[in-house]
């Protein structure tokens, strides 16, 4: 994401989280934080259809935000996103990536779930609406490789795509296919 993407990027933002959405002075703050700040976008033809970000301060990493319009859900958009910011993660050294999603959005927990997220924390009534948030964390230093799938130290693998769904930490995407050659672009 650059400066350019932030009007497209905040109208996405309040269209996908219309109780939630941040202001654009937010998104304009994040990019501006480059050494502790990734933001990604996903873009088709008609333009950004997906973005994602993350915060790390070692040895935290934060995921920021992950959101997909709802035409392009069930491509693996939201998977891909999610895998580049964990890959973001260790690059960085974070010890453990850490992010909130609505207890209201089994289908994100899913998802985070999938990727060996385990749910840590709940925040009472930490969105606007009152809904509770739960704290997931993942343990990079037992993520040994970001690909296809998830292996862990343990030698057990997981498959992201097998089944399931995206989401933001307040949520928006379901993953129920293998992305197309130009989602993993």
């Amino acid at each position: 994401m650059v400066p350019a993407d932030i009007p497209a990027v905040h109208e996405l933002e309040e269209r996908l989280f219309p109780v939630d959405a941040w202001p654009l002075q937010m998104f304009v703050d994040e990019l501006s934080q480059p050494e502790t700040r990734r933001y990604l976008i996903a873009e088709a033809a008609d333009g950004i259809i997906g973005y994602a970000g993350l915060m790390c301060i070692e040895p935290i990493a934060d995921v920021q935000t992950i959101a997909v319009v709802p035409e392009y859900e069930g491509r693996g958009i939201g998977s891909a996103l999610l895998r580049e910011l964990i890959s973001e993660g260790r690059r960085r050294g974070a010890a453990d990536l850490l992010l909130e999603v609505r207890a209201d959005n089994p289908r994100a927990q899913q998802l985070y779930r999938r990727f060996g997220f385990e749910q840590i924390h709940i925040r009472r009534k930490y969105y606007r609406d009152g809904v509770d948030a739960l704290i997931m964390r993942l343990e990079l230093a037992n993520v040994l490789a970001i690909h296809q799938d998830i292996v862990h130290a343990d030698g057990t693998r997981q498959d992201p795509q097998d089944t399931g769904a995206d989401g933001r930490s307040a949520g928006a995407e379901t993953g129920q296919t293998t992305p197309t050659e130009a989602d993993q672009q």
